[in-house]
């Protein structure tokens, strides 16, 4: 009997989704997705029409490191009485990738650029 593959959702470490919204744009892209939520939310109760938030995330390789370029973007459209009104926001943040791709702002080891001598590490 062969074992069923390991998926990132079955491992010990997984990306925490609170700590990575948070870590994007220095905490701003958590507070303008708050605050969208907020204004659609009001929009829809407020004028009985429906209202839409949408969250991207693309990644790209920085070349030569254990990092990622995450592009991130929110958008929203909140009713108004005479239509919608809206915005769409997208900024870029570097990301440490770890073990199982755990993503974090900062290296899984603070000290992973020095070696046991204290000599920088070689790529």
């Amino acid at each position: 009997m062969s074992q069923a593959p390991t998926s990132a959702s079955t491992t010990a470490s997984t990306t925490d989704v609170g700590e990575f919204i948070t870590d994007l744009d220095g905490g701003q892209f958590d507070r303008m997705l708050s605050a969208a939520l907020s204004q659609v939310a009001a929009g829809v109760i407020d004028n009985e029409k429906t209202g839409e938030v949408t969250v991207k995330f693309s990644f790209e390789k920085i070349p030569g490191t254990h990092q990622v370029l995450c592009k991130h973007t929110c958008k929203f459209s909140r009713p108004t009485m005479d239509g919608k009104a809206g915005e769409e926001v997208t900024r870029k943040t570097a990301l440490h990738v770890g073990k199982f791709g755990v993503l974090s702002l900062a290296p899984p080891n603070q000290m992973a650029f020095l070696d046991r001598k204290g000599e920088p590490t070689v790529g």
